[in-house]
């Protein structure tokens, strides 16, 4: 990850002045967008999961609220038939004849307990329970026996409140019950048979769309689950509490009459995916901002780098040789004063080059003339000329070959005065130079040519060539062990360029030595001199390198471009 940032900056780092001022202008635009857009998207995502939450607690305190009333009346009705003397008589007094008891029954019993299923639909029954009431009369009057047969009867607890119960299996029912005691004894139980579905459809009625609910008793079983989701929304377990409060938004409310604990829960995936619709709906807003943040960026950075690109691209010119200042600037700010500050150094470089470096030249090649001219070059080769004859009537022939080598080198480097000479010329010369060297070496060493055809009437500098032989007969191939040393001459061209190569397998060098002796703190004056002319000749389009490794030898490589005009120092 380190290496990925690091080559990450490194590129950066490379890009363009106006392409680095646009990706800041355009970061330091879009953090604060992308900070405020999320900030946004955070808030309303809080908010929709509040508000969420908020809609469930005001569901389930409706309904539950609307079941509570209901089951105000049921015990308030219960209440009133409790303390109703003419039904305490039928369980408290004893009758004298089973005609009194069927007249108390018809008469008071059946009206007090049939009446309130008339006004109240969801009620089903109401049955009266004592040990008073030895034959059953319909559903209203039972024995006491026949209570503790019921399932709810043994959940009943002690004491004289209502209490709610639930019967379970195909005709589910909410009991409302309540003892009757005289003393420490119960005397009868009064049993209030509720419409299961009618009594909780307050609350059923909102288990829709992707709800669902449970209630629970004050014992923790389970009175109703349901739910109405859709497949990939539904609990595995509707009447697992902890399975459920684990995925879903869940709100509670109990019951204060009964006990119960109502819970209602949606999933908390739909309100996830309403927030990455939400989500969605932002993104074409931040592409809008990004787009416009990065067109603004590139206007502004095109206005504010467009002096500095005119100034670098001036430079370029003037590192090629132009030597003028064309970019011109009247404002005061830092990049006005840079150009103004360039364009009086360059009119200071312009003045030192003319009165230094030009004056340098002009002292290099008043010295080259001054040696040519301390040598005759008639009185030299007619010298040469009497040896020559001399060495062919005394039968010596090596000395004859060695003299005309000579005459030849002489001939190609004194070149009637000129600075300029052609390939062919350059050639013979450094042929010239070789055959004087193995004669003086008892041909200790080969020189191995690869010279194309079709360049000797190409303009070069003359002795370009000799002095790096020279470097390489002394330095290399002189200080060799090699078994076999070899000089490789190579010249050919390429496009519009003209190569020049002398290599050898000598002794070699480290490469930071072979670098410094093209420099000025090098000792040695024929390579650099070349090296030199090269750059003062040709500038960009000439060069020179050498390329050494200890114990394998040094190359010398010159390219140049092509002329078939001489240019005159």
């Amino acid at each position: 990850m380190k290496k990925q940032i690091r080559k990450l900056l490194h590129r950066f780092e490379n890009l363009k002045f106006r392409k680095k001022l646009s990706v800041l202008m355009l970061i330091a635009g879009l953090v604060p967008v992308v900070f405020l857009a999320f900030s946004m998207q955070y808030g309303m995502t809080n908010q929709l999961r509040e508000k969420e939450q908020y809609n469930l607690e005001k569901i389930l305190e409706q309904s539950v609220n609307s079941i509570e009333n209901q089951s105000q009346i049921y015990e308030n009705l219960v209440d009133y038939l409790s303390y109703s003397q003419s039904l305490r008589n039928i369980f408290d007094t004893e009758m004298e004849s089973d005609y009194e008891k069927y007249l108390k029954y018809v008469k008071v019993a059946d009206p007090l307990l049939q009446m309130p299923t008339i006004y109240h639909k969801e009620i089903r029954s109401i049955t009266l329970y004592s040990d008073n009431i030895e034959v059953p009369h319909g559903d209203t009057l039972l024995p006491m026996s026949e209570a503790e047969n019921q399932q709810w009867y043994s959940r009943l607890n002690e004491g004289t409140l209502m209490q709610w119960s639930i019967t379970r299996g195909g005709n589910k029912s909410i009991i409302a019950s309540r003892k009757f005691y005289d003393n420490d004894t119960i005397k009868a139980v009064l049993e209030m048979r509720l419409d299961y579905e009618k009594v909780l459809s307050p609350f059923m009625s909102q288990i829709t769309d992707n709800t669902g609910g449970m209630i629970m008793d004050d014992n923790g079983n389970v009175v109703y689950a349901d739910c109405s989701m859709d497949k990939k929304y539904r609990p595995n377990n509707i009447e697992n509490l902890k399975d459920i409060s684990d995925k879903y938004y869940i709100s509670q409310r109990t019951m204060k009459d009964t006990g119960w604990n109502f819970y209602i829960y949606r999933p908390k995936a739909v309100s996830e995916n309403a927030i990455h619709k939400l989500l969605l709906k932002n993104i074409p807003l931040i592409l809008i901002s990004v787009l416009l943040l990065s067109l603004l960026g590139y206007v502004f950075s095109i206005r504010m780098v467009s002096q500095l690109e005119l100034l670098t691209e001036n430079m370029n010119q003037i590192n090629m040789g132009l030597r003028k200042v064309t970019v011109q600037s009247k404002s005061k700010d830092e990049v006005g004063v840079l150009i103004r500050s360039f364009q009086r150094m360059m009119d200071q470089m312009n003045h030192l080059i003319s009165e230094v470096y030009e004056s340098k030249i002009q002292l290099q090649n008043s010295e080259m003339r001054a040696l040519q001219a301390q040598i005759n070059p008639h009185f030299l080769y007619n010298s040469l000329s009497i040896i020559n004859w001399k060495a062919i009537e005394a039968g010596e022939d090596e000395i004859s070959y060695v003299t005309l080598a000579l005459s030849t080198y002489y001939r190609t480097s004194l070149n009637r005065g000129e600075t300029m000479t052609t390939v062919a010329k350059e050639i013979d010369n450094i042929r010239a130079y070789l055959k004087i060297q193995l004669v003086m070496h008892d041909n200790e060493f080969r020189v191995v040519e690869q010279i194309s055809d079709g360049l000797n009437d190409y303009m070069i500098p003359k002795l370009i060539l000799q002095p790096l032989a020279e470097n390489a007969i002394d330095h290399g191939i002189d200080v060799s062990d090699n078994e076999d040393p070899t000089l490789w001459l190579t010249i050919r061209e390429e496009d519009e360029h003209i190569f020049f190569e002398i290599r050898d397998n000598g002794a070699g060098m480290t490469q930071e030595k072979a670098d410094q002796i093209l420099t000025y703190q090098s000792s040695g004056y024929g390579v650099r001199n070349v090296c030199d002319r090269i750059h003062v000749l040709y500038g960009e389009k000439g060069e020179m390198k050498i390329e050494s490794t200890p114990g394998k030898g040094t190359r010398v490589f010159i390219r140049i471009p092509k002329k078939t005009e001489a240019k005159v120092l």
